[in-house]
């Protein structure tokens, strides 16, 4: 039997994977974090299904309150996430300090091409 926060979870899930295709769609996000996001959004969907799922992981966690569980699987996704994002920034700078260099010596030659 499905309760009416199931079907609210259900619907919040849904409304969130019909925003992360039309982010998609748009090109508003690449499709390397798009997988990301559909991923944790099958994740919320299966949760919201079979709640059946959080009480598990919650056993063999050892974890007393299933909701205890959700909020620790959401506060690692957080950090997983945040975790990728710092290494895209880290290469975004490197290439960035790469490009001004490069700049930089192309703004020297045509200097001395212009003496």
């Amino acid at each position: 039997m499905v309760t009416t926060i199931q079907w609210y979870s259900l619907l919040g899930s849904l409304l969130f994977l019909i925003i992360v295709l039309d982010a998609v769609r748009r090109q508003r996000l690449r499709e390397a974090y798009a997988l990301v996001w559909l991923f944790i959004t099958g994740c919320m969907i299966v949760v919201s299904l079979w709640t059946n799922v959080l009480r598990l992981i919650s056993n063999l966690l050892g974890i007393a309150y299933p909701p205890a569980t959700l909020f620790l699987i959401l506060t690692v996704g957080i950090l997983l996430l945040l975790f990728q994002y710092s290494i895209v920034i880290s290469l975004h700078n490197e290439k960035l300090k790469k490009l001004t260099q490069e700049i930089a010596l192309l703004k020297e030659k045509l200097e001395h091409k212009d003496k």
